[in-house]
């Protein structure tokens, strides 16, 4: 049979030579390099993100020249170390400012909490503190101390007659010449309406004490400018020196104020020392003198201004 094409037969199709596969060579020294140059630069970069996480934030990554993708992780990783870094700062600033507020604001709650908001001397709270810890000192101290309790007589009138702005402004002026009187390590504080102790640190005799007692009452009767009005003002006051057989600060306080009701009863602007025989059984006095009084006109024509 014949098998050869004519003219109008197609040629039969050639299947194509397969390609040749040249299998590759092993890698260069050159190759070696450059693998193990990017495998430090990608090192570098974490690193540099665990700084981060370590709030390290001024790590930064090393930037080659190549300008290649490890280049661009680099210095994307850099920009995010500034951000955070930028903001951190920030925080710190902010948490640094907010902790200083607050301390000033516990400062001031603590100064509240242990001082009258009218005169700012010691409370009873901080007074008490203060006592119970000479107390604690006293057999180690060579001298010993004395409180003082001080009660203005009849201070009711100034709020009757004049206004309890009146009353809160000759507290005050109360408040301040005390303070005047008395010796760097002494305690005054106002612990009721016109009640004031004085913690008097150091006092050998009771009769140093009652000398300083005096002068307190001495500066209290000065005259006090009430608005318009001219006042004198007088104020009881009951005097123990210790530590004797007080065990307390509680103690200490209710034998001055027994002291006190007895120069109260014995009549306006009296100091008087304890007496554990005479004021054992003190009780409150009689309400009686007023001694809160307008000065009188030769009184007027002796002030000046």
């Amino acid at each position: 049979m014949n098998t050869t094409p004519g003219p109008g037969d197609e040629a039969p199709s050639r299947v194509p030579d397969a390609p040749v596969t040249v299998p590759p060579g092993p890698p260069t020294d050159r190759d070696d390099v450059q693998m193990r140059g990017v495998e430090r630069r990608l090192e570098d970069i974490v690193s540099t993100i665990q700084e981060f996480a370590g709030l390290r934030f001024g790590a930064r990554a090393q930037i080659g020249l190549d300008g290649d993708i490890v280049d661009a992780v680099a210095a994307g990783v850099n920009f995010l170390g500034e951000e955070l870094e930028a903001s951190f700062s920030e925080i710190e600033r902010r948490v640094a400012d907010r902790t200083a507020e607050l301390a000033i604001a516990t400062e001031e709650l603590s100064h509240r909490a242990l001082h009258d908001q009218l005169t700012g001397l010691p409370n009873r709270t901080l007074f008490w503190d203060r006592l119970s810890h000479r107390l604690s000192l006293a057999d180690r101290r060579q001298t010993g101390f004395a409180v003082l309790f001080l009660d203005l007589d009849n201070f009711k009138v100034v709020n009757d007659t004049l206004g309890h702005a009146a009353g809160d402004r000759l507290l005050v002026d109360v408040a301040w010449r005390i303070r005047a009187v008395l010796r760097a390590g002494d305690t005054a504080a106002r612990v009721g309406g016109d009640e004031f102790v004085v913690l008097l640190d150091e006092v050998a005799t009771s009769e140093a004490a009652l000398v300083i007692a005096h002068r307190l009452s001495d500066a209290l009767r000065a005259p006090y400018e009430i608005g318009a009005d001219r006042r004198i003002a007088m104020a009881s006051i009951g005097v123990v020196v210790g530590p004797e057989s007080f065990g307390t600060a509680d103690a200490v306080v209710a034998a001055a104020d027994a002291a006190m009701y007895d120069a109260k009863r014995r009549g306006r602007g009296r100091c008087v020392v304890y007496s554990e025989d005479r004021h054992g059984q003190a009780g409150p006095p009689p309400i009686g003198d007023d001694v809160l009084a307008d000065l009188d006109e030769s009184s007027h024509e002796a002030l000046p201004g």
